[in-house]
């Protein structure tokens, strides 16, 4: 699968934009995203994102949060969350996402952060634009693309300190056991989803039957696992097709066996083909294809 890794236990491996450093940062606007919402995903990262105009909502663990212009959230570890708009209305957005691994400088700060991803009430928290985690979010997404490393590191360790300790904590879905279970299913699908992949397979990675696995998406994401796995792989095809790369080689790299099915599925939940959807924010298209077809 070009350009799309996980790690072996299923979650998301980030691609960090830092060199040497576990450290992304960067910014979007939620039209750039087809349909107006990211797939539901998770990963072993810290991750906070801001909102410099518009508004957006926020997906963590069954939770729903509304940002609105000036404000942030900080989501914990491990956590299935997306950002989308219920009322599709675009909005820029930055985030920065950081492994927990480079806070481990010490055993005391190791056995903090254990605690720390491990707390059951503590999904995400929300931030006003005068917050103390707003001013440190801003510091470390400025170091981090100026490729501070020194200052980047140390903005890490404020902003997680400043979020575990003094934050207002939300209220949040319990961490129940099926969670757990959910989080291993997506995260089987995240590993997975260039590949045929069935609902047994699915529900054999959170050990439970096919029913109960169904009953699990349906009700905490809104979806059925196949539902899930096809939106999953559309996102990740938009992101080759904003990168440039062909209906076909964005088709066969997300799983989709054979362009003409691929472009059938994309225009059926977006409105749009994807040589369109390229077209609109690529501002360009591929000569050497035909829609819905493989290349001669």
């Amino acid at each position: 699968m070009a350009g799309f890794r996980v790690n072996p236990d299923g979650s998301e491996q980030v691609q960090y934009t830092m060199e040497d450093m576990p450290v992304r940062a960067t910014g979007s606007s939620l039209s750039a995203v087809n349909g107006y919402a990211a797939a539901c995903h998770w990963h072993v990262d810290f991750e906070m994102l801001t909102v410099p105009e518009g508004e957006i909502d926020y997906f963590v663990n069954g939770r729903h949060a509304h940002l609105k212009q000036g404000e942030g959230i900080f989501v914990n570890a491990r956590r299935l969350h997306y950002g989308y708009s219920a009322e599709e209305k675009d909005c820029r957005y930055r985030f920065v996402v950081f492994h927990p691994e480079i806070l481990n400088v010490a055993t005391s700060a190791r056995h903090a952060l254990e605690r720390f991803t491990s707390d059951s009430n503590a999904d995400f928290w929300l931030f006003g634009a005068s917050s103390e985690a707003m001013l440190l979010f801003n510091e470390l997404y400025a170091s981090a693309n100026a490729g501070n490393a020194l200052l980047t590191l140390a903005k890490c360790a404020e902003l997680t300190e400043a979020v575990r300790t003094h934050a207002e904590r939300n209220e949040s879905a319990d961490s129940r056991a099926e969670w757990v279970v959910l989080r291993k299913m997506t995260g089987y699908i995240q590993g997975h989803f260039g590949e045929n992949i069935t609902l047994d397979q699915i529900a054999a990675a959170g050990a439970v039957c096919r029913n109960r696995c169904c009953i699990l998406f349906r009700e905490n994401l809104g979806c059925t696992p196949i539902e899930y796995a096809t939106r999953y792989r559309l996102d990740k095809a938009c992101e080759l097709l904003r990168g440039g790369n062909s209906v076909t080689e964005a088709a066969l790299s997300s799983g989709f066996h054979g362009a003409s099915y691929f472009a059938e599925v994309f225009r059926r939940v977006y409105g749009k083909t994807p040589k369109q959807y390229r077209k609109d924010v690529t501002g360009r298209n591929d000569p050497r294809e035909t829609e819905g077809a493989p290349k001669k």
